[in-house]
Order: structure tokens, then sequence, then C-alpha cells
């Protein structure tokens, strides 16, 4: 009896993978979201710390999918014109259409002598871009996909800004 247990479960198991590869070929191969940085400000607040300023990054994700992105969160580190900026996280939820983009905010944070010796460097030159590159992971609250590791290099037009 057990044996015939056995057989039979074996079988349906069989019988239902069989359906599974028509099952991936027909499901929409996805692409990574691609990101770029498009601001960076420093937040004026009581709760900076002296040692520890914050800044406000503004981050655009774009979803080239047939299908929308809902994102969970972001863990970054920025780099500025080749040196560590910053480090930060966001668990905030949002959207991205399909075939469309978002812009969002991450607060990071930095040691003060390093952002001092940046900041100062960038001001010196009146630089009007500054070359980035910005690593970490998008929590996709898709099923099996769940965090995607991102590394984008680019060159943000804007200069570094003061929020009022």
């Amino acid at each position: 009896m057990i044996w015939l247990c056995l057989l039979s479960g074996t079988g349906l198991l069989l019988s239902g993978c069989s359906v599974l590869p028509e099952w991936a070929e027909n499901r929409p191969k996805l692409e990574k979201p691609r990101l770029s940085l498009v601001d960076v400000q420093l937040v004026k607040r009581e709760k900076n710390s002296k040692w520890e300023p914050r800044f406000r990054v503004r981050l655009k994700v774009e979803n080239p999918n047939p299908v929308e992105f809902p994102i969970g969160g972001i863990e970054c580190r920025v780099e500025l014109q080749g040196m560590a900026f910053a480090t930060g996280k966001s668990s905030e939820f949002f959207t991205i259409p399909a075939h469309g983009d978002a812009e969002f905010d991450v607060e990071v944070a930095t040691e003060l002598l390093k952002a001092m010796k940046q900041l100062s460097s960038l001001l010196r030159k009146g630089v009007a871009s500054v070359d980035y590159r910005i690593v970490g992971i998008i929590h996709v609250e898709i099923p099996f996909l769940g965090a995607v590791p991102f590394d984008k290099s680019g060159t943000l037009k804007k200069s570094i800004q003061w929020d009022e």
C-alpha cells in the first residue's frame, strides 16, 4: 500500500514538473532597474550631529520592464570624484510603473572630516559637474527576485546644494 502511494505521488510530481518549462518560457524576462544620482543636498536639521552630517541623496530608478516594480527600500554607498562620501539606507516603499521611472530620497551620513575635505575640494575648483559612483542593493518586492545589486557611475550635472 505504501509503495502504491509513493508511486502515485511520484507520478503526480513528475507530471506537474513537465508544466514548469512551459511556464518559465512564457513569463517575461526581467531586466535590472537602472539607477542614477539626481542631486545631493546637505540637510540642516537640529538632529544633525556635528561629527556626522547628513545629506539627502535624490535617486532616479528606471524600470525597463513590462511589469511594475514594487520597491521596499534601498541600501547604498556614494562616492564623489572617486572618494568615498556617504552611506545610507531607506525603507520607503514605492512602486515604479512598467516602462517608467520614479525619483526618491535616501538620507545618507558621512564623517565630518571626509565630507569637509571633499566639499572644500569641490568648492575650490568651482565644479559645475561631479563624477559619482553609487553602489548598493535595491530591495524589490517581487517573489524570488529579492535584493537586486547595482553599481552605477555617472556625472551629476548640478553642484552640491545646501538645504535651506
